[in-house]
């Protein structure tokens, strides 16, 4: 059955001994979205792919204003991972890029050097706030696609009535005690801020163990297949 966002700020209310006076609707609302941005933010930090991942696609041209350079999807809360492929063909021919350090370059190294002479087989990439960059640029008639593996930014409450999505789903009342720690915050209490902090902090890590490690499939001995051909 789905769980409204209201049953969040009700045992909000109920951890923090307060009621909609303390943590109404408004004010509910903001604590939410807020523990919703933080939780979303620990399950990533954790390496847990149930934070919501997704995948986009750019062409890149020597034409571009700003040959080599795409920008990052609209939606993308954090980078998982990119993939180039040189040869414009898709499928199986991506090549996952690595990330490089445009203040960390080896020897004499200059920007100017990997965009034209660094291996289309080991393609690179770096970030530059609102826009990433592939080295080697692309040349002319010969475009490369980029496919970004991303976190999906979480979708905020607009009301009370909403639905919470997975995987704050498996426990919503993690949310609540975010929320009561952000409450005592406000009410400039440290005591009970770190009291609801640990009680976050532990089901986070309980979530955690079940997120992880993504199946429970048992694994099964197989036998050992050799020949004398083998040696």
């Amino acid at each position: 059955m789905a769980t409204p966002v209201a049953s969040v700020l009700q045992y909000a209310q109920q951890l923090a001994q307060t009621d909609a006076g303390g943590i109404g609707s408004v004010l509910g609302l903001a604590f939410y979205n807020d523990a919703l941005q933080d939780m979303t933010r620990d399950l990533i930090e954790r390496g847990v792919d149930a934070a919501q991942t997704q995948e986009s696609y750019a062409t890149i041209s020597a034409s571009d204003s700003q040959p080599g350079r795409f920008a990052w999807p609209s939606d993308m809360f954090a980078l998982k991972t990119i993939e180039v492929d040189f040869t414009n063909s898709g499928t199986q021919s991506y090549l996952q890029a690595t990330r490089m350090d445009v203040s960390n370059l080896q020897g004499d190294t200059s920007w100017d050097y990997l965009r034209v002479n660094q291996p289309t087989n080991q393609p690179l990439f770096t970030n530059h706030g609102d826009t990433g960059e592939i080295f080697p640029t692309p040349v002319a008639g010969s475009p490369a696609l980029v496919r970004i593996y991303y976190y999906l930014t979480p979708t905020e409450a607009a009301a009370v009535s909403d639905t919470v999505a997975y995987p704050q789903t498996l426990d919503y009342r993690m949310l609540s005690a975010k929320m009561a720690a952000m409450y005592y915050k406000r009410q400039e209490n440290p005591t009970m801020v770190e009291i609801f902090e640990k009680d976050y902090q532990a089901r986070m890590n309980k979530v955690k163990n079940v997120l992880a490690p993504q199946s429970k499939q048992p694994i099964q001995p197989q036998k050992l297949r050799m020949t004398g051909w083998g040696f």
